[in-house]
């Protein structure tokens, strides 16, 4: 699993937003929302656009479903929080403080004292696909189903999953967001993680809350 703990810090942030212009997801914009995992539909305006170009590249019958976009500092800590605890109940053998151990916890979560999340930034989103009816399509693993088929280039999931996960790459890629291999459903342009992946020298959305 890829970690964004093996990564160094940003070289540099250059926000390019100031001030930071923060907008609600819409379903008259054709992006739907699902509140399984929050409630907060802010993302930023920035963003909100390159989903809104991205949507034309998907195929009829196909729209965009986020379960979450901008996430606070301290809903971060909360997130945080609960992995660092489950980690610990599996590996009671490992020291909390390593940094082995931090790293492992960050492969489901970022740690919110250090780097944090691209969600912090508002500038990523986990992010589904739907049908005309609402429907999920068969994206051959749940969103935040942290398991073996979190991975894109799982080889154990149906056909079908894989097709979907291609035309969800495919759409967003086309407006520069990028995939956080170690979850199919995050995607994000501009943050750390994202200038790390793209090779970029600079981030240019920072965490909106220190």
């Amino acid at each position: 699993m890829f970690s964004d703990a093996n990564l160094p810090e940003p070289l540099v942030i250059s926000e390019i937003e100031n001030p930071v212009s923060l907008t609600e997801i819409n379903e008259a914009d054709g992006i739907f929302f699902n509140p399984k995992f929050t409630q907060i539909k802010l993302i930023r305006t920035y963003i909100y656009n390159l989903l809104k170009n991205a949507q034309k590249h998907l195929p009829q019958g196909y729209h965009f479903v986020v379960y979450e976009a901008y996430r606070p500092m301290e809903s971060q800590i909360k997130l945080w929080d609960g992995v660092v605890s489950e980690q610990k109940k599996k590996h009671p053998e490992m020291d909390v403080n390593s940094e082995e151990f931090i790293a492992l916890c960050d492969i489901f979560a970022a740690n919110p004292y250090r780097q944090g999340s691209g969600h912090q930034s508002g500038a990523s989103v986990d992010i589904s696909l739907i049908d005309d009816a609402g429907r999920e399509y068969d994206m051959g693993g749940m969103v935040r189903g942290f398991d073996e088929t979190a991975d894109f280039d799982c080889p154990n999931i149906s056909p079908e999953g894989r097709k979907n996960r291609e035309i969800l790459r495919d759409a967003l890629s086309k407006s520069g967001l990028v995939n956080y291999p170690s979850e199919w459903w995050h995607y994000s342009f501009g943050d750390r993680l994202w200038a790390r992946l793209t090779g970029s020298k600079l981030a240019i959305f920072g965490k909106l809350e220190k």
